[in-house]
Formats: C-alpha cells, sequence, structure tokens
C-alpha cells in the first residue's frame, strides 16, 4: 500500500509539473510595445538658414521588438506653461518608425518670423498612444522643443581645437558666417577628419583676419563668455596672407 501510494505521489508530481510547462507554451509573456523621446529637450536656431521654415526631426526608441511594417508615432503638444508658440509658427507632420527598426523620427516643421529675433519659443510635447505603440517610461515621454533667430551657442569641445580656444556669440556667429557650419561635435570631425576640419578652421581665421585688416581699430571681439572684451584669436589661418 505504502508503495502505491508513493507511485500515485509520483504520477500527480509529473503531470503537475507537465501542465505548468504547456501553460507556459501555450500562454507566453509579450510585453506591447512602446516608444519613448531619445532625449529631453532639442534645440534649433535659424542662424545660417535664409530660408523661412526648417523641418526639425526628434529621435525615438522603440521598447519591445521589431516590426515588419512602418509603425506611426502620435503627439501631442501640452497647453501649459512650457508651451509659448502659437498654432501658426510650427506644424506636426507626424512620426515613424520604419519596419525592422528600434530608433524613429519625429518631424516637426518650425516656422521663422520676426519676433523670433528677439525671443525663443517651445513646444511641450508629450508622447500619445497610437495603434502600433503605448506609452513608454513615464520619465521620457515629455520633451521640449525651442526655436529662434537668436544665437544658441553650442557645446564648445571640438570648436576649440579648431577655430579658437573659447566659446562667445560673437565668435560663433563669425563662424557660421565664415563657414556656413552650425555644429561641430564628435560626428561632424570624424565625417571631415584632422585636415578638412583644419581646412575649416582656416577659413574661420582668414575671416577674423581679413575683418580687422579692415577694419583697424575695431577687431573682432568675444562679446560675452570667460574672454568677453577680448580680440578673437583663431587657431588657424593662412600666414604665407597675414603674416
Amino acid at each position: 500500500m505504502k508503495n502505491a501510494k508513493t507511485i500515485l505521489s509520483a504520477a500527480l508530481l509529473v503531470a503537475m509539473l507537465f501542465t505548468s510547462c504547456t501553460k507556459e507554451e501555450i500562454m507566453p509573456f509579450q510585453a506591447e510595445p512602446a516608444v519613448h523621446f531619445a532625449s529631453e529637450s532639442v534645440e534649433y536656431t535659424f542662424l545660417g538658414n535664409p530660408e523661412g521654415a526648417y523641418v526639425q526631426e526628434v529621435d525615438v526608441t522603440v521598447l519591445g521588438n521589431k516590426a515588419a511594417y512602418d509603425r506611426q508615432v502620435n503627439v501631442e503638444v501640452m497647453s501649459d506653461s512650457l508651451t509659448t508658440a502659437s498654432p501658426g509658427q510650427y506644424e506636426l507632420l507626424g512620426g515613424v518608425v520604419k519596419a525592422g527598426e528600434f530608433t524613429g523620427k519625429l518631424r516637426v516643421k518650425l516656422f521663422n518670423s520676426e519676433q523670433l529675433d528677439t525671443v525663443k519659443v517651445m513646444l511641450h510635447l508629450r508622447i500619445a498612444e497610437s495603434e502600433d505603440f503605448r506609452k513608454g517610461n513615464r520619465e521620457s515621454v515629455d520633451m521640449t522643443l525651442a526655436w529662434t533667430n537668436k544665437v544658441i551657442v553650442p557645446s564648445w569641445s571640438y570648436y576649440r581645437y579648431f577655430f579658437t580656444a573659447k566659446a562667445s556669440t560673437a565668435a560663433y556667429r563669425a563662424i557660421v558666417e565664415a563657414t556656413g557650419v552650425t555644429t561641430f561635435t564628435a560626428s561632424d570631425y570624424r565625417a571631415l577628419g584632422a585636415t578638412g576640419a583644419q581646412a575649416l578652421g582656416t577659413k574661420f581665421g582668414d575671416y577674423v583676419k581679413q575683418w580687422n585688416l579692415d577694419n583697424p581699430g575695431n577687431p573682432l571681439r568675444h562679446d560675452d563668455g570667460e574672454l568677453a572684451g577680448e580680440e578673437i584669436v583663431p587657431m588657424y589661418y593662412t600666414h604665407s596672407k597675414f603674416d
């Protein structure tokens, strides 16, 4: 009798394990795909852009699996104190994560105006649920997008090696006017290489040197920052022309 009970108990245990495994195979866990912003804020300046509009792309990131089709990303503009742009100053063009991708782009068309010469306007954007995505992490579903005509001085990490040592609004404006370059990041440097970066720096340096020759007594100076009031000294210039 004891052996029979032992055999019965073992059979019940095996049956329970088999049932548990079968249920897990039939009902696997699959999280719904979600999406959130890749950054908390983006700023754009129309400095160096003669056009009346610009399409700003904002990166979004998928939480979940890839899909074999394009997926739509929805956003809403929050009507709060962070949103200072009027409806006529922008147009939401929609967002998409392309088939087979984990990242996508939200596109917003920004319009220039005289008002932006003196102010910066902003949108507070929030991810909205769509047929393809639910909202992602709570701390990453909001971001701000700002734009202006005013000069926004970027990070000076790579500028200081090829243009001038210290940042200022006047130095950045001169770089844009001389070269047309509005960003100079690590990826920009890698794309140009050392020779290309030095060539841009020389173009800027020649601009500064020529300005100073054409405007004796009124050289280009830093207007703010650590060297406010001091002359802008380029890292490179054509020595055979100006020395």
